[in-house]
């Protein structure tokens, strides 16, 4: 793989998280098309999905007509999609030296249904360590968007999911929650105002992600 030096750890691992509609998908194909530019691998995939066994629990979980579940319920079926991502596409992925985008990781679960949904962090902790193998992302990018109106306006036209469709103080700790997680774990986890204009966003996005990188060993100006 070109731009990588010597000794350097195989792969590097990020993860989009934040509120729906916060510009994650937009943001991702931005950050793809740059890296592609640099002639780096890229692997991008999503939770819940990725996998075949992923796409079926994502229908499950997010299918307006699924049925009604508890939360712990969605705790293990988040963990069980993870589970077959890690193993069969995000590991292999990193092994192989590549750079693997998720949109949503193991911190939603964390967020939506810990922080938001009441179950223990610590029990969520406890699972996600059991599903992904301790693997974590190298950086986090939270999506923070401070104003509700423009998660709405950003909602006009799109047909909520089982999820996003939850009440407004629900969604409200769910922002909440990411901001905890973000003091949580500074190490990895850095908040973007996504609120911003666009390019903005991009640019705050590049920052964060050539920093990693460049920790990493990646020569990015001799990636062109």
């Amino acid at each position: 793989m070109s731009g990588i030096g010597e000794g350097c750890e195989p792969g590097v691992f990020i993860s989009f998280e934040g509120c729906d509609c916060s510009g994650k998908s937009t943001q991702i194909a931005r950050l793809v098309n740059r890296l592609e530019g640099r002639g780096l691998d890229i692997v991008v995939t999503r939770e819940p999905g990725g996998t075949p066994f992923g796409e079926k629990v994502r229908d499950l979980l997010l299918a307006v007509e699924s049925p009604d579940r508890t939360i712990l319920s969605e705790v293990f079926l988040y963990a069980a999609a993870r589970a077959e991502l890690v193993t069969e596409v995000i590991q292999p992925a990193l092994d192989r030296g590549c750079v693997v985008i998720t949109e949503r990781y193991s911190d939603s679960t964390w967020v939506y249904q810990g922080y938001a949904g009441g179950v223990s962090l610590s029990s969520i902790e406890q699972v996600n360590d059991i599903a992904t193998g301790g693997l974590e992302p190298d950086l986090t990018l939270i999506f923070d968007i401070t104003a509700p109106l423009i998660i709405e306006k950003r909602f006009e036209g799109k047909k909520k999911d089982k999820i996003e469709s939850r009440s407004e103080d629900y969604h409200q700790k769910v922002r909440e929650g990411y901001r905890e997680l973000a003091k949580r774990f500074p190490h990895r986890a850095v908040i973007i105002d996504a609120g911003a204009d666009v390019s903005e966003v991009e640019s705050q996005v590049w920052k964060e992600v050539s920093n990693i990188l460049s920790k990493k060993g990646y020569d990015l100006n001799s990636c062109m």
